[in-house]
């Protein structure tokens, strides 16, 4: 029998407020089965590098790509595929899309891996999508990585394009996760590439952490249970959406586009609902999950309604309150917060920035109080404070504005 994923409706009260018009934080969390260790069961990979040998690759940056590279092959199977695609001013097919089944040659192969000239990304990437392509299997997860450290500056340059062509090809079962090292190369470009391609997007800080983000993105990859997931929303009467915290992009019904669902990783997702008053006791919101089932290739969809009660304020402020909902509120809009100080920064007003990550590490802060053993609200704490001293020193520094962006975008996807 096959397992479908589980949705569990929270908010911070178990009732809400009788008799006046109020906003409502709803956790909606999504729990996808965990892996069937005993099946020893996992989708078959078709993977194909698009690895950057631009000349500002050379030294570390290289030698650790090379590394990486050469983890990911012996992380496959003998049953899955790989190529492998070179690029800087020109591009080269370094290893045609071939079965896993001589590891040390395709690994001596990586090793010819050499860095020069410019950065023919588009070219390099198109390239690696073509090999995946050779061997497209549906039920396969057919995915290109494209690693580099630069800009787009050979070929086709124009982001919206290359963004778009990101998501044909992921219309087509093709999917792409970006991989940025170091300080140097377009997170506008690589970051919407990842979310159109309908994969991850990567930031390497520095180039020895090349082989552990490699090793991440392939742990998910072998559990990956359901990808093309969409959230639909349907209120009650009288009830409406105000906002969904996650800043999801929709589909052209109205649904919400979410993540792939990986096996064993929870994903949570906040609405904000607009509650009238003259509500009794009931349903007022129902929640439609549909995904693509990564074993079988069938669409799948469960669904589940929020049943409301109301009682008396004075009831509701002596209830226990649920204070994940109230953590889920603080990362999320913390994630916006982020968005807000690059905006700042890419107009100068770095004491706007400042001003804002004072006012987030203030909430933050309050959260933890009543939260002190949140491991998720600890290491927000954290990353704050570390921010709030990188600014201090280096307030144009790319890196900051990097990891600014990285971090947002892995908090409202729930990474």
């Amino acid at each position: 029998m096959t397992m479908k994923p589980s949705i569990e409706l929270i908010t911070e009260k178990a009732k809400l407020v009788k008799g006046g018009r109020q906003n409502v934080d709803l956790l909606i969390r999504i729990i996808p089965p965990e892996p069937d260790a005993a099946a020893g069961k996992r989708p078959k990979l078709n993977i194909g590098i698009a690895l950057d040998r631009s000349g500002s690759m050379g030294g570390p940056k290289m030698d650790h790509a090379r590394e990486a590279a050469k983890y990911c092959v012996d992380q496959l199977l003998s049953s899955d595929n790989f190529s492998a695609v070179i690029f800087d001013d020109q591009v080269d097919v370094l290893l045609t899309n071939q079965p896993v089944s001589d590891r040390e040659m395709l690994k001596r192969g990586i090793e010819r891996i050499h860095a020069r000239n410019s950065t023919a990304l588009h070219e390099g990437w198109v390239k690696a999508g073509l090999q995946v392509s050779e061997r497209l299997e549906p039920a396969a997860i057919n995915r290109v990585l494209l690693i580099t450290d630069g800009q787009a500056n050979v070929g086709e340059t124009n982001i919206d394009r290359i963004v778009s062509q990101a998501s044909e090809l992921a219309n087509k079962g093709i999917t792409t996760t970006t991989i940025g090292i170091g300080s140097d190369f377009n997170e506008d470009l690589l970051m919407p590439m990842a979310e159109a391609g309908q994969g991850n997007a990567w930031h390497v800080r520095e180039p020895q952490d090349t082989v552990a983000i490699f090793e991440t993105e392939l742990h998910g990859l072998v559990r990956q249970f359901g990808h093309g997931v969409r959230l639909s929303l349907r209120c009650a009467d009288g009830v409406r959406v105000v906002d969904l915290l996650n800043d999801f992009e929709r589909d052209r019904n109205g649904g919400y586009i979410l993540p792939n669902l990986l096996s064993g990783s929870p994903l949570n997702i906040v609405v904000r609902i607009d509650v009238p008053g003259e509500l009794q006791d009931g349903k007022l919101i129902d929640v439609d999950l549909s995904y693509t089932n990564q074993e079988s290739g069938a669409t799948e969809s469960i669904s589940l309604a929020f049943l409301a009660e109301f009682d008396t304020r004075e009831a509701i402020e002596a209830l226990e309150a649920n204070l994940e909902v109230e953590q889920a509120v603080v990362l999320l809009m913390n994630a916006r917060a982020r968005k807000e100080m690059i905006e700042h920064m890419d107009r100068g007003e770095y004491s706007a920035a400042r001003s804002v990550l004072r006012s987030v590490a203030a909430d933050t802060d309050v959260a933890f109080s009543l939260l002190p053993s949140s491991a998720a609200l600890a290491e927000e704490k954290e990353d704050l404070d570390e921010l709030e001293a990188m600014m201090a020193e280096r307030e144009n520094d790319p890196i900051y504005r990097k990891r600014l962006a990285y971090r947002r975008e892995s908090t409202r996807k729930g990474k």
